[in-house]
């Protein structure tokens, strides 16, 4: 019976039924009531209402913003967590592809993961993909569309780490991961005001903050005292500074024609920075790979991940 009530609820949300008892039912993250953000120019005139299209791959027009947990085995919880934010360019989400496919392998490995169904800009009926494409583009600005989906990304962060307890995860291993749109979302959460509501760790799969402008950049570390050597082969291991970035994983593949320029850019700013992110950059896959499988070392991007996750973060 509660079975039942659960998976009805699931479709309710525009989410799969339970493969297994790990999965639980979405949960509203603002049960008070989604804040209001004034002048966002994401809202439509007229009230929308959450679809699923292209078979129920993508979500669209949420305005109410969920979160599912897929919890692992007991046997194999290893108390670390991640939110994912699957991405779409803030119009909608690949919500299977970048999101409960990734929850489901990360469960089964152990780590607690949580699906983030963000706001999105708002699409009035009869809209198609393309013409909305070509409005998003002409009339908001970049990172404008995300504001919304960075404020539930720190909420659904909040969430977790309130609910570690119930949900045997250690509230010092939680980390964030975002697919392109998803990215800014993922990205944006490591500059919160407050270091405390910042992810301990983030995955930024071909997707970065890209708000213009983007906050500043934090120094990784405190300056060279005087009389350090300038030969970098030569100085001590850095002193890590006050309010640095969590540890990073970044993947991309190399003929994404999308967001590759940008991509590299920020990485750039990272290691300029004295950041060293775990970078993969692989010679085919394109954009929006996430778990699909194309035939190149790209589809490998999550078990690199899975193995970064137990080095930095689950063994530490």
């Amino acid at each position: 019976m509660v079975r039942t009530l659960l998976a009805a609820l699931a479709l309710m949300f525009s989410l799969p039924a339970f493969a297994d008892e790990g999965e639980l039912a979405p949960m509203p993250i603002w049960p008070e009531g989604v804040p209001v953000i004034k002048d966002w120019p994401g809202t439509a005139k007229a009230p929308v209402r959450e679809e699923l299209r292209e078979n129920g791959e993508q979500v669209w027009n949420v305005t109410v913003p969920t979160l599912q947990p897929f919890l692992p085995e007991p046997a194999k919880a290893n108390g670390t967590a991640v939110v994912i934010a699957p991405g779409g360019g803030f119009r909608l989400l690949g919500i299977h592809h970048e999101g409960t496919r990734v929850a489901r392998w990360l469960a089964a490995r152990g780590i607690a993961a949580f699906v983030l169904k963000y706001r999105l800009i708002q699409s009035p009926p009869g809209e198609s993909n393309e013409a909305m494409r070509k409005r998003v583009l002409e009339t908001i600005a970049p990172g404008v569309g995300g504001i919304p989906g960075v404020e539930d990304g720190l909420q659904a962060l909040r969430i977790v780490r309130a609910n570690a307890a119930k949900w045997k995860i250690d509230p010092h291993r939680v980390g964030i991961m975002g697919f392109s749109a998803g990215g800014h979302v993922a990205g944006m959460t490591m500059y919160a005001a407050n270091l405390a509501e910042r992810p301990d760790f983030a995955g930024l799969i071909y997707g970065f903050p890209f708000g213009d402008p983007n906050p500043p950049m934090p120094p990784a570390n405190l300056p060279w005292p005087e009389g350090t050597p300038k030969e970098p082969w030569l100085r001590p291991k850095p002193t890590p500074a006050p309010g640095r970035l969590p540890p990073m994983f970044l993947a991309m593949a190399q003929d994404d024609m999308a967001v590759g320029q940008g991509f590299r850019a920020y990485y750039d700013q990272l290691f300029a920075a004295g950041y060293r992110p775990e970078v993969h950059l692989y010679e085919r896959g394109s954009h929006g790979f996430g778990m699909a499988t194309r035939g190149t070392t790209a589809d490998h991007w999550i078990d690199e991940f899975g193995w970064w996750i137990e080095a930095e973060v689950t063994r530490k």
